[in-house]
């Protein structure tokens, strides 16, 4: 029998992160062993409704929590920018080490990219923020895993697809990246490249889950939810808002796109809420 159960979605990149979690775990507690739960959410169901609108509802989360509440299983693992920040109650999260956070284009450099070249991307955020740099580009939307997105740049459908760069290179397909967006053109979605790992509030698999939290990660991650919390900004808003924290100082970035217009903007606090609050008032949020 297993020790411990994780829970998570079927996809390929869901299921390459729980693998990640796992290895971790082993690492830190030699003999444990583990059992996977695949579970097959809502938003795995649905292939027709936008990304953006099945995210902020927890569609691709809430079966994957829910299969912790029912004991089912002990651990949920996600990508934590699918998390939403009214979660259930009774669930603790844990952040392990954050993957690159970056926004990359795949399928051509973006200074090559001939004027109105189809790129594809289902992201608001990502959307406002290359309008900005290629107004004359031709951006639509898309459906679809990485694979699926990928494999449309391959057949010409597309001449670039926008993806985070922490999924490829946890799918092993880094060389993929044709151009990487510095925080000044592309500031990433909250929570971008971040893993929540939950399971029950003082729960025995929590000890186990200390293991892996990583300090850094979790006050960065903080400050950005903590942005949409306070807001109320989900994944249909073009928000991104991207934190580092050294040396007891957080960095936090935000560009945000609205009725008011396209704005960016940076604050430094030493609490993730006072980063939050400082960025709301500089950007006007």
């Amino acid at each position: 029998m297993a020790d411990l159960r994780i829970a998570t979605r079927r996809s390929n990149l869901a299921l390459s992160q729980t693998g990640w979690v796992a290895d971790r775990l082993v690492e830190a507690h030699p003999g444990l062993v583990i059992e996977v739960v695949e579970v097959v959410t809502t938003g795995d169901r649905d292939v027709t409704s936008s990304v953006t609108s099945l995210t902020e509802m927890g569609a691709f989360v809430r079966g994957v929590q829910q299969a912790v509440l029912d004991g089912v299983a002990d651990v949920a693992v996600h990508s934590c920018k699918d998390l939403p920040v009214d979660g259930p109650e009774g669930l603790t999260a844990f952040y392990p080490k954050r993957e690159v956070p970056w926004d990359v284009l795949c399928g051509s450099d973006l200074e090559r990219l001939p004027g109105g070249a189809r790129v594809g991307t289902g992201s608001p955020r990502r959307s406002a923020q290359l309008a900005l740099l290629r107004p004359d580009l031709a951006i639509r939307g898309i459906r679809g895993n990485v694979e699926t997105r990928l494999a449309k740049v391959a057949s010409g459908e597309f001449a670039a697809v926008v993806l985070a760069e922490a999924g490829l290179r946890r799918l092993g397909l880094g060389e993929s990246v044709a151009y990487r967006f510095p925080v000044s053109e592309m500031v990433p979605a909250p929570a971008q490249a971040a893993l929540a790992v939950e399971t029950g509030a003082g729960s025995w698999a929590a000890d186990l889950l200390e293991a892996l939290d990583d300090s850094a990660t979790r006050l960065a991650v903080e400050a950005e939810r903590a942005v949409l919390a306070r807001t109320g900004a989900g994944c249909r808003s073009a928000l991104g808002v991207f934190g580092t924290h050294r040396e007891g100082v957080i960095e936090l970035h935000g560009f945000v796109s609205d009725e008011a217009g396209a704005r960016r903007g940076a604050v430094s606090d030493g609490t993730p809420d006072l980063a939050a609050k400082n960025l709301i008032e500089v950007m006007s949020l």
